[in-house]
């Protein structure tokens, strides 16, 4: 028998399968349409025109927020710079940068460069771009230059080494040289000018020495009066250490006369004679003596070995001091002519003078008994003692 129509599969209605037809387009279009708002909130905050300043004009900038869409809106139309040779030659025009520009005072040199609110762009003319060349440097030393006259030397600037730089252009075989000039520190040689005021530095040189340091302290609390002292690196030993705190602690300044008093090359009397890294050697071993000492920096201030303070010592010391003090009056105690000779000495101070002592380097007892004399002498006539630190605050004198 035949089965009827109603019962063929073939005319049956096929019930959906799960998860298909119909019941999943809602969710479907609920993405899409979500996926379009993002979309549109995107491509409206891409689009929207922001504020910005370009070559000192403000200005709203849409569609895209670079460098290139302010050129191609012709808010701004740099020139392209030139291919040149070495000697600035064009080769070829319009080979150069296409546009300099600057974004908030920093450089930029991608077009695609992304800009924001608030921003100031700045676009002028590329620059010319220089063929390669071979390039051959020689460095131009730089010196310290040397101003005035008078015991106080005092360093301003910082040396730089120049330049000579000679190109050979691979392409249009020119030769252009060009020199970077050094940058020369200079050196002032001065007289201080206390305007009258009664005030005079008294130095020691070649200390911490046994006895005689001491010996010279003494008298300095006794008078309460306050001295420079130069002292020799390798004599801060355990004993020396203590007497240099002494002299600091009791608010003296402390300074170095190098490591060594410049032995050796130097032959105990003249940086010059030694190479440049012996010459800086000598001075920051000193620093160094000093620091062990007291635990502090030292002082940049320094007195070079028999007030040998030429050119080449200038230069190789430069970055390594401040100021470099000689003298307006030389006891002459090394030459030990007697206690009342040096005396003399001493008592013939003005106003600003600063006066050479030794408190070490040898038997220094004519130096006690010298000090120990004029110091009071010259309180009495008014003369205030100060350090050198304290006469560097005084102005230069017009020897003019």
């Amino acid at each position: 028998m035949h089965a009827s129509y109603r019962d063929d599969d073939r005319y049956r209605a096929k019930a959906p399968r799960a998860g298909s037809g119909f019941p999943w387009k809602p969710a479907l279009i609920a993405a899409i349409a979500f996926a379009c708002i993002v979309g549109g909130v995107f491509f409206f905050i891409q689009t929207r025109p922001i504020a910005i300043t370009v070559n000192g004009e403000q200005l709203e900038l849409g569609g895209s927020k670079d460098i290139a869409a302010i050129i191609e809106a012709g808010y701004a139309t740099p020139k392209t710079g030139d291919f040149v040779a070495v000697d600035g030659e064009v080769l070829e025009a319009g080979k150069g940068e296409a546009f300099t520009a600057y974004v908030n005072s920093q450089k930029v040199d991608d077009a695609k460069t992304g800009l924001k609110a608030g921003d100031a762009v700045t676009i002028a003319d590329g620059a010319n771009t220089v063929e390669p060349s071979q390039d051959t440097v020689e460095p131009i030393p730089f010196e310290v230059v040397q101003e005035g006259s008078g015991p106080l030397h005092v360093i301003d600037g910082e040396g730089a080494d120049g330049s000579k730089v000679t190109k050979v252009g691979d392409i249009s075989g020119k030769t252009f040289v060009e020199e970077n000039e050094p940058k020369n520190p200079v050196c002032r040689y001065y007289y201080p000018d206390t305007g009258g005021e009664k005030v005079i530095a008294l130095t020691f040189d070649d200390g911490p020495w046994p006895d005689y340091t001491e010996q010279v302290l003494d008298i300095l609390a006794e008078n309460d009066v306050k001295a420079t002292f130069f002292t020799v690196g390798d004599r801060i030993n355990e004993n020396g250490k203590a007497l240099v705190k002494r002299a600091h602690d009791e608010g003296h300044q402390i300074c170095t006369h190098t490591f060594d008093h410049a032995s050796g090359d130097g032959k105990g009397v003249d940086l010059g004679l030694m190479s440049a890294e012996q010459q800086i050697e000598e001075v920051t071993k000193g620093y160094d003596a000093i620091r062990d000492a007291l635990g502090t920096d030292p002082s940049t201030v320094i007195r070079t070995p028999g007030g040998n303070f030429g050119a080449d010592v200038q230069k190789n010391l430069s970055p390594h001091i401040s100021s470099e003090i000689g003298w307006t009056i030389d006891s002459g105690d090394w030459r030990l002519p007697g206690a009342d000779a040096i005396a003399e000495q001493l008592k013939s101070a003005w106003p600003g003078a600063i006066i050479l002592c030794h408190d070490g380097g040898g038997d220094r007892s004519q130096t006690v008994a010298a000090i120990r004399e004029a110091i009071p002498y010259l309180k009495e006539q008014g003369y205030t003692f100060i350090t050198i630190d304290e006469m560097l605050e005084y102005p230069a004198k017009d020897v003019s």
